[in-house]
């Protein structure tokens, strides 16, 4: 083939429509999720980080379970007998895990800050990814946390509920999913608002009374009318309910079913808003 022939010949070129990922046919979401994933939990590893990560659960469980001991066997649901502590501790254990969830939309925005997000977007790889390895980075430094509630509640505490191991691996896991959902509401403000000032208060807004307005600490019976509407209205509520009924051995279908679908709920409206926010970023 001469020089001329070559400048003649007819290039290749990009299909309209076709992302640089497809065009390269390289990794899976899979792959691309789980890689980036290591990347983003990697910090969290440092010793340093774990100990305060650590830290952080115990301070919460001696004080509400030091302090608030004081107002008995309050928080356990009816027809149970559960003790305070028991109560208490799947309380804890989804404080944990939604605090963990809200620092997935802070985390996206250092990676916005050091402009991370924008070499991934120059890279061939799903943008989803890098949001659902942000949300399950955040999940596992969230099970880090829910175990060590366990252990110490159980080592500090006596916390041994009827439902047994069983139970308590169910109610951790429960909390985890949680968590893992609700990241997404912060993710998707992130994405959007893009502003890590303006999103920390609209952090605090959201999880405060969210957390407190709900039966975690108190049954809604005793709350005046107003805030016991709220509480029951919570879906907090109905997670503690669920985890409050796998410790106690007496787990509610109902129950159970409510907060995993209030969850998918939550992933399914707020992923897109989030995927949509990151693409034009």
């Amino acid at each position: 083939m001469t020089v001329i022939d070559a400048e003649t010949a007819p290039r290749p070129t990009t299909r309209t429509g076709v992302s640089v990922s497809e065009e390269w046919g390289g990794s899976s979401l899979l792959t691309q999720t789980l890689a980036l994933t290591g990347r983003s939990v990697r910090p969290y590893l440092q010793p340093g980080v774990l100990i305060v990560t650590f830290i952080e659960p115990l301070v919460m469980l001696l004080m509400f379970g030091g302090v608030l001991r004081a107002l008995g066997d309050t928080v356990a649901p009816q027809g149970s007998d559960l003790s305070y502590i028991a109560g208490l501790a799947p309380a804890i254990m989804i404080i944990t895990s939604v605090a963990a969830g809200a620092q997935a939309g802070n985390g996206l925005i250092n990676d916005l800050r050091n402009d991370v997000i924008t070499r991934f977007h120059t890279m061939p790889i799903s943008r989803f990814s890098v949001l659902l390895a942000r949300s399950l980075a955040d999940a596992a430094r969230s099970l880090y946390q829910l175990i060590a509630v366990a252990v110490l509640a159980a080592l500090i505490f006596g916390f041994n509920p009827p439902g047994g191991v069983f139970g308590v691996i169910g109610s951790i896991l429960l909390s985890l999913f949680v968590g893992w959902a609700m990241s997404w509401i912060f993710i998707a403000l992130a994405a959007v608002l893009r502003n890590g000032d303006v999103l920390r208060m609209i952090t605090t807004l959201c999880t405060f009374p969210l957390l407190f307005a709900s039966n975690a600490f108190v049954a809604p019976e005793s709350m005046p009318s107003w805030l016991r509407v709220v509480a029951e209205a919570n879906p907090i509520s109905y997670a503690n309910d669920a985890m409050r009924g796998m410790v106690a051995g007496q787990t509610s279908p109902a129950e159970l079913l409510t907060t995993v679908g209030v969850s998918c709920v939550l992933v399914a409206v707020c992923a897109p808003i989030a995927n949509r926010s990151f693409r034009v970023l």
